[in-house]
């Protein structure tokens, strides 16, 4: 604690808590998770327990920042008020948690966070929205509160906002996962796309007013997905689910629940899912529900006709339709740079000289109109580009088929082993064990369908859309359908209490 003072007293730090360093490490067990959303959420909610920033009200946070009157955004903050603010947060949660809140660490641990998300350079200052938007997004409360809270850090003194404004908001969010290096996930550190998309769903209007910007932040844009996640991950962590994990056996599922839509019955835990395991044919592609409460009787019969409804629809339907929302977070083509402040000024000294008749401005270079392409040169690039999508599928093809190749030497391999063994009888414990012709012919007509699809379709038999496509799944039967219909709901499960809705936006 007194060699890192030291480090505060010169108005720089270079170096992790020693704390800080033991957390970072801890984040790594996390890097099996194989969904970004999911993966950033969850290192996001130990580093929000370890900071105790989990037990933080937003009403807490907001007396602390007026008492501290930080109320100008965009001036800098420097070590020692960032250490007294922390300080005045910490002191009170001390008084409504004792036993669990150590505030000479706490501040050294947040202070240490603060700093390396938002002083890379290690200048020592940070701005004040930059302190809002970090102790705000990790603290304790519902998550349109957060979202009215930070948009209005930005807003004018109208209660408008401008793309500027709104820009400076998304990148100081967006400096939480790049930190943690997940930023790529999230469409990277440019965040002028998201701030397009927010105006273009306002109609492209000059400003926007907090509502419609909650109405946007409902579609959950990709630069700031990484919030909400971390609200349900906080909200399932203590979830108990009556059900069974159809892979791991777990019973009950602890935390978030996934069902299929699919199959009847099919359950995962969360650990099988977010490493990607599946059993009983079942698919990564299909379809599939997130519980992070309890489930309803309501919500047990909603899912029961969906899946009922599944079972007649076939595969193109599934490839045709996403599987469920933050799966996984794909990484956008990060777009052309917005219109600037300089933009408008350019517009303004042509307006001026087109209206005391001088000659016209030449353009920026970034204006200038790029030269048109020749036909050929099209042409070349349509090739090019049918040539890749060519190579594409070939490499897909030619993948698939060596999957195959190697299910056969698995089968050959075994029939050889067959065909090796003595051929004797003897009798074992008053059991007779069978000649080796007698087990290839048992071995042979337990697995036939294997060996006559594996063996009959090459290359050249098979379609392109047979070797690119999922398997057809054969369990659609209206039999399968008509026994499911009497067992699915066992009278135990139909008269839960009612639980929580499925969306859970405090923490």
């Amino acid at each position: 604690m007194r060699e890192h003072l030291k480090g505060h007293e010169t108005q720089t730090t270079c170096w992790d808590h020693p704390k800080m360093t033991e957390l970072y490490q801890s984040l790594a067990d996390l890097n099996n998770v194989r969904f970004s959303a999911y993966r950033t959420a969850m290192k996001l909610r130990r580093l929000q327990k370890a900071l105790c920033l989990d037990l933080l009200s937003l009403s807490a946070a907001c007396d602390a920042l007026d008492q501290h009157n930080l109320k100008q955004n965009d001036q800098p903050m420097d070590i020692l008020q960032i250490i007294n603010c922390l300080t005045t947060i910490y002191d009170r949660l001390e008084q409504e948690h004792n036993n669990l809140v150590n505030v000479p660490l706490c501040v050294d641990m947040c202070l240490n966070w603060l700093l390396n998300v938002y002083d890379t350079g290690r200048t020592g200052r940070i701005r004040v929205l930059s302190f809002k938007t970090g102790i705000i997004s990790l603290c304790k409360a519902h998550l349109e509160d957060k979202y009215r809270y930070l948009f209005k850090q930005v807003a004018s003194s109208t209660g408008f906002c401008d793309q500027r404004r709104l820009g400076l908001l998304l990148h100081d969010s967006i400096q939480i996962p790049r930190q943690l290096g997940e930023v790529a996930s999230f469409g990277g550190s440019n965040i002028e796309p998201s701030v397009r998309s927010c105006f273009q769903f306002a109609n492209n209007k000059p400003e926007i007013e907090a509502a419609l910007f909650l109405d946007w932040m409902r579609l959950e844009p990709q630069s700031m997905v990484w919030l909400p996640v971390l609200h349900r991950v906080a909200a399932a962590e203590t979830a108990k689910h009556q059900a069974k994990c159809n892979i791991c056996k777990e019973c009950p599922i602890i935390g978030f629940r996934y069902r299929s839509l699919k199959h009847f019955n099919y359950d995962i835990c969360q650990s099988c899912f977010f490493s990607g395991r599946v059993a009983k044919g079942h698919k990564m592609h299909y379809p599939m529900v997130e519980y992070c409460t309890p489930t309803t009787s309501g919500e047990d019969v909603r899912d029961f006709a969906k899946v009922l409804k599944n079972k007649f629809r076939t595969k193109r339907y599934f490839a045709k339709h996403p599987r469920m929302g933050y799966l996984p977070v794909q990484t956008v083509l990060e777009g052309d740079n917005m219109e600037t402040n300089l933009q408008a000024e350019y517009d303004r000294l042509k307006q001026q000289h087109e209206h005391k008749g001088l000659s016209p401005l030449p353009s920026p270079p970034e204006m200038m109109p790029t030269s048109p392409q020749s036909p050929r040169d099209a042409e070349l690039i349509a090739e090019a580009k049918l040539l890749r999508q060519h190579k594409g599928r070939l490499e897909a093809r030619m993948q698939i088929l060596e999957d195959h190749n190697k299910q056969l030497e698995s089968q050959l391999h075994r029939l050889r082993q067959l065909l090796e063994q003595p051929q004797a009888e003897a009798k074992v414990n008053g059991t007779t064990v069978s000649s080796p012709s007698t087990s290839l012919q048992r071995s042979d007509s337990s697995q036939p369908m294997l060996l006559r699809v594996v063996g009959s379709q090459t290359s050249e038999s098979m379609g392109e859309e047979d070797l690119l496509s999922p398997p057809q799944d054969t369990s659609t039967g209206l039999e399968e359908v008509m026994e499911q219909l009497n067992n699915s709901f066992p009278s135990s499960r139909g008269r839960n209490a009612p639980g929580k809705p499925m969306r859970e936006d405090t923490m």
